[in-house]
């Protein structure tokens, strides 16, 4: 199986604001930006996607161009940042944010989820994803949840799960099955 594992497109969010679990808005460039995505892409038997607006954007986008209907799951939105969300990253106590940083697998922010939480989440959605009959499919989702499909599928170190950099509209390539998984590329 080839699973393209795509990233959002850039949001209208200001720099330095947390968001993950908020719905915010695409750029103003975004019909174009998921156009150009899609195009990079060979046709695909099935998109997966996170069921925020900024990634259904560029799944519609992709299912519409392979000409099959993306399939929305809340499994593979990003982490729930809680109280954090919609704040400054500088507006967070360093008490606060260095405490989740250094655990970020066993520390939640107040109200939100951890790591460990979002990796058993997007792990269970893989499951599902790899049961069906397909041989080529996308996933559109955020940096936290493809950085777990990475981590997941690759057998990966936890500690490698923040530090993969991932680009806006940058496609990763996963390819083979369960147990036997290999990243051809990585923000192609």
């Amino acid at each position: 199986m080839d699973l393209y594992l795509i990233r959002h497109t850039r949001t209208q969010a200001a720099p330095g604001v947390c968001y993950g679990a908020s719905d915010v808005p695409l750029a103003a460039t975004h019909v174009e930006d998921c156009a150009a995505v899609a195009r990079r892409l060979p046709e695909v038997q099935a998109v997966w996607s996170s069921p925020l607006a900024r990634c259904r954007a560029l799944a519609e986008a992709i299912a519409l161009r392979s000409g099959v209907a993306p399939r929305f799951d809340a499994r593979l939105a990003e982490l729930d940042f809680g109280e954090w969300e919609g704040r400054r990253w500088d507006a967070i106590g360093r008490r606060q944010s260095d405490a989740w940083a250094e655990a970020v697998w066993r520390v939640a922010p107040p109200g939100g989820e951890t790591y460990r939480a979002l990796h058993a989440r997007v792990g269970a959605a893989l499951a599902q994803i790899r049961a069906g009959d397909v041989q080529c499919a996308a996933l559109v989702a955020h940096a936290g949840p493809i950085r777990a499909a990475l981590v997941h599928c690759l057998r990966w170190d936890e500690e490698s799960f923040p530090e993969t950099p991932l680009d806006y509209g940058g496609i990763a390539l996963l390819r083979g099955s369960e147990g036997d998984w290999q990243l051809e590329f990585l923000n192609g």
